[in-house]
C-alpha cells in the first residue's frame, strides 16, 4: 500500500499544534499548483501552524540552520516553547548534516509531551530519480534499509516506529517516474510515537 505522504501528514495534523520543520516550500514551487494546495491543507487542518526553516521569511516562525549546533538549539527551545502535538519533517533530512542530533530533539518531544512525529525520506531506490539527478543536492542515499537504520539508530528508535512506502500524484509524469522506476515508492515515511 503506498501512502500519498502530503495526505498523511494532512491527517496527522488535523485538529492538532504542528510544528512543521522544513515547512517554508521551495521557491519555484507553483503557488497555485496541485502540490502547494495539498500543502495549504496540512496547515488548514491545524489548530495551529508554525514552521521552522533555514529560510528567513515571514511565514517561517523560527529560522533555524540545522546544519549547525546553534540550529539545533533553535530547534530544541522551539519545541519546548511550543510544545507540538504533531512535528513534521518531511523531506529535510537528508538536506543536513546534523540528522542524529535533529532526530535526537524529536525523540524527546515524543517522550517528554507524547508529540507524533512524522518523517519522510527519499528513496534512492528509485533510479528513475537517481537518473534525472532529483537527489544530487542529498547528504545521504536512502534504500529501504538505510533509511530504517538511519531513523533507528537515533533515539527515535527507541520509541513505537512505523515505516511505509509513500507515493505523491501533484504533477502528472509523477506516476510515469514511478511506473520507470519499477514501482518503487518515492519516499520512505516513518510515523513515531511513543512507546507505551
Amino acid at each position: 500500500m503506498r501512502v500519498d505522504r502530503l495526505e498523511h501528514a494532512a491527517q496527522l495534523a488535523a485538529g492538532c499544534r504542528v510544528l512543521d520543520i522544513g515547512g517554508k516550500k521551495m521557491p519555484n514551487c507553483d503557488p497555485k499548483g496541485a502540490f502547494a494546495r495539498a500543502y495549504r491543507a496540512i496547515q488548514a487542518g491545524a489548530s495551529e501552524y508554525r514552521i521552522v526553516d533555514v529560510q528567513q521569511d515571514a511565514s517561517v516562525d523560527y529560522v533555524a540552520d540545522l546544519n549547525t549546533s546553534a540550529g539545533v538549539a533553535v530547534l530544541r527551545d522551539a519545541i519546548l516553547a511550543y510544545r507540538p502535538e504533531t512535528i513534521l519533517c518531511m523531506e529535510t533530512l537528508e538536506h543536513i548534516n546534523y540528522h542524529f542530533e535533529v532526530m535526537n530533539v524529536l525523540a524527546e518531544a515524543v517522550r517528554d509531551y507524547q508529540t507524533t512525529v512524522f518523517i519522510t525520506l527519499p528513496n534512492n531506490g528509485n533510479w528513475i530519480f537517481n537518473a534525472l539527478g532529483w537527489n544530487v543536492d542529498h547528504s545521504v542515499a536512502f534504500f529501504q534499509s538505510i533509511a530504517w537504520r538511519f531513523v533507528t539508530r537515533s533515539n527515535l528508535g527507541r520509541e513505537n516506529v512505523r515505516m511505509f512506502p509513500c507515493m505523491q500524484k501533484y504533477v502528472w509524469y509523477w506516476w510515469l517516474v514511478y511506473a520507470l522506476g519499477g514501482l518503487q515508492p518515492f519516499n520512505w515515511g516513518f510515523e513515531v510515537r511513543p512507546r507505551k
